[in-house]
């Protein structure tokens, strides 16, 4: 299977402030190199501003604003981390509202580090296998994931393929899978 992402629109949900640089543009190129079209979505338009961990690093304009988009927008979701992106974007009532849409439509979401922290606030881990920065674990847990502590994990016991993965070194096992992933979908549509 090859990892063509041609015609597939995936939405960068975020936060317009306090995502981890490299958790966005690491996996922002793996879907363009694989032919897809990324979108830039926070609560507010203008930019966001990344981090490399505590400092202030770039900003980013924003494609569209969580309030104006649907599941019938794009193919594919990714949440990269960063502590304070996940904490904000959870309290957006417009980004839970299109990630819950997605997980509905059975459509693939992959988040990296902290991410998943928002998925909680929608009630979409319970049943789910996940991995995520280790701190979470026990939110997750308590959300009704089982947490395990792997580079990568795959889930398809549920609605939708859910990748997750735990932090920065493990960028290259979360591209490979999500962008094999998002593929599949492709494919099956």
């Amino acid at each position: 299977m090859t990892h063509d992402l041609d015609t597939v629109w995936v939405a960068f949900v975020v936060a317009n402030e306090g995502i981890e640089e490299i958790e966005l543009l690491e996996p922002w190129q793996a879907v363009i190199n694989a032919g897809g079209s990324p979108d830039l979505v926070a609560p507010r338009a203008g930019l966001v501003e990344t981090m490399r961990h505590l400092d202030r690093a770039d900003r980013f304009p924003v494609d569209r604003v969580t309030d104006e988009v649907s599941a019938s927008d794009y193919d594919a979701v990714v949440l990269p981390g960063g502590v304070a992106n996940p904490d904000q974007l959870r309290q957006d009532a417009g980004a839970v509202d299109f990630l819950m849409s997605m997980f509905e439509a059975g459509k693939p979401l992959a988040a990296i580090c902290h991410g998943p922290w928002t998925l909680i606030e929608g009630d979409l881990v319970c049943g789910r296998t996940v991995t995520s920065w280790p701190s979470l674990q026990t939110d997750l847990r308590n959300a009704g994931a089982t947490w395990v502590d792997q580079e990568v994990a795959v889930c398809r016991d549920g609605i939708n393929t859910l990748i997750t993965s735990r932090k920065p070194d493990d960028l290259n096992a979360f591209c490979r899978e999500f962008t094999k992933a998002f593929a599949e979908t492709r494919v099956l549509v």
